[in-house]
C-alpha cells in the first residue's frame, strides 16, 4: 500500500494542530519538518514513527486511505463553548487508555452501573438539594467526613464508594495545562480519570466530584473545576461544593469561622472539611460563612503559589509496594472486574496488559491485595502515585 500524504493533514485537523505547532512539539524547525515530509518517494520510516508517536497513532496509519475515527477526541469543557481542542501527547494517551478500558468492560459484559441519579437540576437551590440526595445515594456520611484523618483518607473513602456503584475511577498523569480530570460518560459503564500531576488529594477530591457531576449529566469531556466559562461547568462546580459540604453540615464540621478569612483561616477550614483550600473558600462564600469577595481575595493572595498544587512525590522515601501503586492508579472496581474476567477465562493476562498497561507480573498480586483489604485496613490505607 502506498504512502498517503493526506493522512497527516487529516490527523492534524483531528488533533486541532497546525504544522507549526507540530514542529514545535517535535522540537524541529518548520523548514526541516516540511523537507522531511516532501522526501520522495516518501518520508523515512523512522520519521513517520516519530510523527505517529507524537500524534498517538499507529505508524501504519500513513498508508491507509482515510484516518480512522479517534475515540479519544473529547470535548474540553474549559471553553466557553465546549469543543475538541489540541492536547498534549500524554493527555491523548490517558484518554486513549481510559477509552480502551471502558470498551473492554463493555465487551466483556460487566454488570452495568444502574439507577445512578440523573443530574437535571439547574438552579443553585435545586442543585444543592440534588447534591445532598446524591451524597446519600453514595452513602457518604457526616461521621466519615468528621473522622477521616485528612483529605487523603476522605478522598479514598469517597472514591471507593463511587466505584461501588459501578463508576470506574482511574488516576493518570498528564500536563496540568490540559485539565484536572475527565470523564467518559456512558449509561452502563461510566469512567472517571483524575490527573495526579501536582494536585493534592484535596484538589483531586473536588475534581472527582466535579467529574461525577459530568457522569450524572451524561456529559463526556475534560475539565478543570476552577475554570468555569460555561453553564455546565458552573453547575458541576456547584454540585461538587454542595456534595462535599452540604450547608447543613458546614457548621457541624467547622464550628465558628472568621467571616473575613486570611490564608491561614482558609487552610484551617480546609483541614477540617478535608477538601482543597480553593474549594473551601469558594463553598464557604457560597453559603455566606465567608463574606462576599473572599474567593477573589484568596486567589489573589495565593496567585503565585496555589497550595492545592503543592503535592509532590515521595522523594527519598522507600518505594511503595506495587500493589498499592496499582490500586492508586486503577482503583477498586477495576480489580474486582478483571479478576473475575481472568478467573472466567474471558480475558488473558496479555490482553489485559494490552488493554490497560497493567503488566502480567503485577495483575494477581494487585487483585489479591484489593480482595484481602478489611474495613479496618481501609480506614488507614495510604496510597501513593507510581
Amino acid at each position: 500500500m502506498a504512502y498517503n500524504p493526506n493522512i497527516l493533514k487529516e490527523a492534524l485537523q483531528a488533533r486541532r494542530l497546525t504544522t507549526a505547532q507540530l514542529s514545535q512539539k517535535l522540537g524541529i524547525d518548520p523548514t526541516e519538518l516540511n523537507r522531511e515530509l516532501r522526501r520522495t518517494p516518501e518520508p523515512k520510516q523512522g520519521f513517520l514513527k516519530v510523527l505517529a508517536h507524537e500524534l498517538v497513532l499507529p505508524p501504519f496509519v500513513f498508508y491507509m486511505k482515510h484516518l480512522p475515527a479517534l475515540e479519544e477526541a473529547i470535548p474540553d469543557f474549559r471553553s466557553t463553548t465546549p469543543e475538541i481542542e489540541a492536547k498534549s501527547r500524554q493527555t491523548i494517551e490517558a484518554i486513549k487508555l481510559a477509552d480502551g478500558i471502558q470498551q473492554w468492560i463493555a465487551r466483556l459484559q460487566a454488570s452495568p452501573a444502574s439507577n445512578l441519579p440523573k443530574f437535571t437540576a439547574s438552579t443553585d437551590k435545586d442543585i444543592d438539594r440534588f447534591a445532598l440526595k446524591a451524597r446519600e445515594y453514595f452513602a457518604i456520611t457526616l461521621k466519615e467526613q468528621q473522622e477521616a484523618k485528612d483529605s487523603r483518607a476522605f478522598y479514598l473513602i469517597i472514591r471507593r464508594k463511587i466505584e461501588e456503584k459501578g463508576i470506574i475511577v482511574l488516576q493518570d498523569s498528564w500536563p496540568r495545562e490540559d485539565g484536572s480530570g475527565f470523564c467518559l460518560a456512558d449509561s452502563k459503564h461510566p469512567l472517571i480519570v483524575i490527573n495526579t500531576q501536582q494536585q493534592t488529594r484535596g484538589r483531586r477530591l473536588f475534581t472527582l466530584i466535579h467529574e461525577l457531576a459530568h457522569v450524572l449529566m451524561g456529559k463526556t469531556g475534560i475539565s478543570d473545576p476552577f475554570v468555569r466559562k460555561n453553564a455546565i461547568e458552573r453547575r458541576c462546580n456547584r454540585f461538587a461544593g454542595s456534595f462535599l459540604v452540604p450547608q447543613s453540615y458546614a457548621s457541624i464540621l467547622l464550628g465558628s469561622v472568621t467571616r473575613d478569612p486570611d490564608v491561614s483561616d482558609v487552610r484551617w477550614a480546609a483541614g477540617k472539611l478535608k477538601i482543597s483550600q480553593e474549594a473551601t473558600v469558594l463553598r464557604l462564600e457560597q453559603i455566606d460563612l465567608y463574606k462576599s469577595g473572599s474567593y477573589v481575595k484568596w486567589t489573589a493572595q495565593v496567585h503565585d503559589a496555589n497550595p492545592d498544587y503543592s503535592e509532590k512525590g515521595g522523594g527519598g522515601k522507600k518505594p511503595p509496594a506495587q500493589e498499592k501503586v496499582k490500586l492508586a492508579k486503577y482503583g477498586f472496581t477495576f480489580a474486582k472486574l478483571f479478576k473475575h474476567f481472568l478467573d472466567d477465562g474471558r480475558i488473558s493476562e496479555i490482553n489485559l496488559y494490552r488493554a490497560s498497561g497493567l503488566k502480567p507480573k503485577y495483575q494477581r498480586s494487585y487483585f489479591d491485595y484489593v480482595e484481602s483489604l478489611s474495613p479496618s485496613e481501609l480506614q488507614d490505607l495510604e496510597l501513593e502515585d507510581g
